[in-house]
């Protein structure tokens, strides 16, 4: 089977969904491809994209939601088509199918939106091979504007309570299918504490908070660990992401408790096997990873926007608290320390609707589709 996945760097989650997906495909012997695709069309556009979102993430994330706001308003228009991701795809629709042409794929896969725009207006010019099946894979609890306009074969959630509210977007229930956003398989396996402790250097006998700024190291990282420190005898690990400035300050200011600052980690599974509550903001993969490890999941300074929705839908549904200006974080792990109602109620939810094969779900999936 020859897999093409379609991905952008807009953050890192795409990105690691479809790294996700492309390891179970390649450990089965299937060839798979995942094409970066705004810079293959036109990279100055593709690395503005990349640029501008770390950017945006790490000085200004209110302007996130003035864009997500924006393509609301859009959605569903009469004069939706003339919305950028639209327009890009209609000028570079013929780069994008003389790719596919070389390639000869039996699945496309789109992990972003824009991508699935690309595979709908080939579609609509009559170019695109119909024996080529065609997934989106939504990596958010929402489901983002324009994905009920993409003419995708099948749209892949990240579970079954997402399907009431994605049908009233218009999507028939058959081509939905609630099997997780793929997350690495790594987080579906664990370490007892005491092991991922003494494997990462880390007391065993402390209470372990694992802090989580995103991929790219987005804003507000050291204002929840000031607060976090206030509480008593903790272990902190502090996960920078690509952020070299917040890593340098993190590593550079004193704490009560002990900091272990770190930059980017291809590890993050061992960190969560380590931890007893980690924090992170609301995106869909890194949440979806610590679903799947069915960790006690706090959620803070979500990048408006989407995660917005995210942490609505999290909190909604028993799979994690979180934490504001009103009952900051520090308040918020004492709450958890004491009530293991809460936690035990949060891991039972992660237990029935967490998607730990997620990958190896969608993969099967797709071998069966290409039989067929």
């Amino acid at each position: 089977m020859r897999v093409l996945i379609l991905s952008m760097t807009v953050g890192q989650g795409h990105n690691a969904a479809s790294q996700a997906l492309k390891k179970y495909l390649d450990k089965n012997g299937h060839e798979c491809e995942i094409l970066d695709t705004y810079k293959f069309l036109n990279r100055a556009i593709g690395v503005a994209f990349d640029k501008g979102y770390t950017l945006m993430g790490r000085i200004w994330p209110t302007l996130n939601e003035n864009i997500y706001s924006t393509a609301e308003r859009y959605n569903g228009r009469a004069d939706m088509k003339m919305y950028f991701p639209w327009l890009f795809a209609d000028i570079n629709k013929t780069k994008m199918q003389k790719y596919i042409n070389e390639k000869q794929p039996d699945v496309i896969v789109c992990t972003i939106v824009m991508t699935g725009m690309l595979i709908s207006l080939l579609k609509d010019a009559g170019s695109f091979d119909d024996r080529i099946k065609t997934i989106g894979v939504v990596t958010d609890y929402s489901l983002h504007p324009f994905w009920e306009y993409t003419d995708m074969d099948y749209f892949v959630c990240p579970n079954e309570l997402m399907v009431p509210s994605i049908v009233k977007r218009g999507i028939v229930e058959e081509k939905i299918l609630p099997i997780g956003i793929p997350v690495d398989e790594k987080f579906s396996r664990a370490l007892s504490k005491e092991a991922a402790c003494e494997k990462l250097g880390l007391a065993k006998d402390k209470f372990t908070v694992l802090l989580s700024s995103g991929g790219m190291g987005f804003a507000g990282m050291t204002e929840v660990l000031g607060d976090i420190d206030q509480v008593e005898d903790i272990q902190i690990i502090a996960v920078c992401g690509t952020n070299a400035r917040l890593y340098e300050q993190v590593n550079a200011t004193k704490y009560k408790n002990k900091v272990c600052a770190l930059r980017f980690v291809e590890n993050m599974d061992e960190y969560m096997d380590t931890c007893d509550v980690f924090i992170t903001k609301p995106g869909g993969l890194s949440t979806s990873e610590a679903i799947a490890k069915k960790k006690p999941l706090l959620l803070a300074k979500p990048m408006p926007g989407v995660e917005y929705v995210n942490q609505t839908f999290l909190i909604n549904n028993s799979l994690a608290v979180h934490a504001n200006k009103y009952q900051p974080a520090s308040e918020v792990i004492l709450q958890m320390k004491r009530n293991g109602c809460k936690t035990e109620e949060m891991r039972k939810a992660q237990e029935t609707w967490g998607k730990p094969e997620s990958a190896k779900t969608l993969g099967d999936f797709m071998e069966r589709l290409v039989v067929q």
